[in-house]
């Protein structure tokens, strides 16, 4: 069940080898998985990261998939691989654009704004901001073809993760039990949240690499799924 030899994957190996069902019935497995792949990263280890409350979001995430093929589709989709791997390669890309933001018209920056992604596959702009500034910000969004190509998959890879989440009995107890599609995503994901949460000024080899935090990430994901999105597949 070993999968490729990333931060992530060691991660996602390291949690599977606490047990044959990927059960993990504590918090203190994670809390060793984790110490042991920054052991293996060169990534600190220290209490500050066995401690952080995200662990509390990884811990739900692992005792909630039991089948180990589900655990690792799930794992390798949602919480370790292909969404976190977007929104990584992300952020470089919109704090770039953030600093010209700041350059050209700063009042922007400080005002209470968000952004996601449509229907159509566009950037669109949300929050306590006039229709013009929207619009604005809109068009400059659109037009960073980086960061469009790559926020343009993330409603996918996230509804593939949730159907894998639900099993072959279409109910889940962790993320699948959302109702999330790609009419309501705009309405649900904050992608611009995301990025300002998981973003870190550490920039270490592993868990934090590329300015990244991967232990933010998955406690913000839940909590917009929570506040956000309609409870439909649960038990």
């Amino acid at each position: 069940m070993k999968i490729a030899n990333t931060p992530a994957a060691t991660l996602i190996n390291t949690l599977n080898s606490h047990s044959d069902s990927a059960k993990i019935e504590s918090k203190q497995g994670i809390e060793d998985a984790v110490k042991a792949v920054a052991a293996q990263h060169n990534t600190k280890s220290d209490d500050s990261l066995s401690n952080n409350q995200n662990i509390r979001e990884i811990n739900d995430i692992v005792v909630t998939v039991y089948e180990p093929q589900r655990f690792q589709k799930v794992s390798q989709t949602l919480y370790f691989g292909e969404l976190p791997s977007l929104f990584r390669q992300m952020q470089s890309h919109y704090q770039d654009f953030n600093t010209q933001l700041n350059n050209t018209d700063p009042q922007l920056t400080n005002k209470n704004w968000g952004f996601s992604i449509d229907e159509k596959g566009s950037f669109v702009v949300n929050g306590d901001i006039t229709e013009d500034e929207k619009s604005y910000l809109e068009h400059k969004l659109n037009s960073n073809l980086e960061l469009l190509g790559l926020a343009q998959q993330i409603p996918d890879v996230l509804i593939k993760g949730l159907s894998y989440d639900r099993g072959t009995d279409g109910k889940a107890e962790a993320w699948g039990k959302y109702d999330v599609n790609i009419d309501n995503f705009q309405d649900i994901i904050d992608i611009k949240e995301v990025l300002d949460v998981t973003y870190t000024e550490r920039n270490d080899s592993g868990i934090f690499a590329e300015y990244f935090d991967m232990f933010k990430f998955p406690e913000n994901i839940a909590s917009q799924l929570r506040r956000n999105a309609q409870v439909k597949f649960n038990y």
